[in-house]
């Protein structure tokens, strides 16, 4: 049993569990990895928004 101050649980849609194991399986981490992954890129941007055009700018970059 994982040490309760350590880690925690949290429930998720079963579509978003689809999603972020496809997403941890291109980046070869755990769903845990993953999400700690996205917790971090996200914490120093205030906002939604914010996530979305840093994400939006990322994605026309790779098209270039």
């Amino acid at each position: 049993m994982p040490d309760i101050r350590k880690y925690k649980s949290v429930a998720v849609p079963i579509v978003t569990w689809e999603k972020l194991g496809v997403m941890a399986n291109k980046n070869s981490r755990s769903p845990a990895q993953q999400i700690a992954f996205l917790v971090d890129v996200a914490e120093d941007k205030p906002s939604d928004v914010e996530i979305l055009s840093l994400y939006a700018s990322l994605k026309l970059g790779a098209r270039a």
